[in-house]
């Protein structure tokens, strides 16, 4: 394969990774930022909770609901975990794909 054709290869394959990674990085960047509005959310209304299942003993026992909400912080958690692991994933290969155009058009223009 020719320089030009691996250049043309090469840019080609990166003006189509490239739009699908930069639309991935900002869907998970702004799913990122929702997990951590409803985990902070969450952790709102579980003091809320906590709080007036300590005023109201006469109330019916709220620490059923509070553990519920215990668990789904703890999964919101986990997910932002995850999200964060993708998101640096993907800079990782946006990193790759642009060292390696760069590279190739060095090598092309040293030719």
């Amino acid at each position: 394969m020719s320089h030009s054709a691996e250049e043309e290869f090469s840019e080609g394959l990166l003006s189509v990774v490239k739009p699908a990674v930069e639309s991935v990085d900002a869907q998970v960047q702004t799913l990122r930022t929702s997990q951590a509005k409803l985990k902070d959310c969450i952790d709102n209304l579980s003091g809320d909770l906590a709080n007036i299942a300590e005023m109201q003993k006469d109330l019916p026992n709220l620490e059923h609901y509070v553990k519920k909400l215990m668990n789904i912080k703890r999964r919101v958690t986990t997910v932002n975990n995850v999200l964060t692991n993708v998101q640096d994933r993907v800079q990782m290969l946006q990193t790759r794909v642009s060292k390696e155009q760069a590279r190739k058009r060095t090598l092309l223009n040293a030719s």
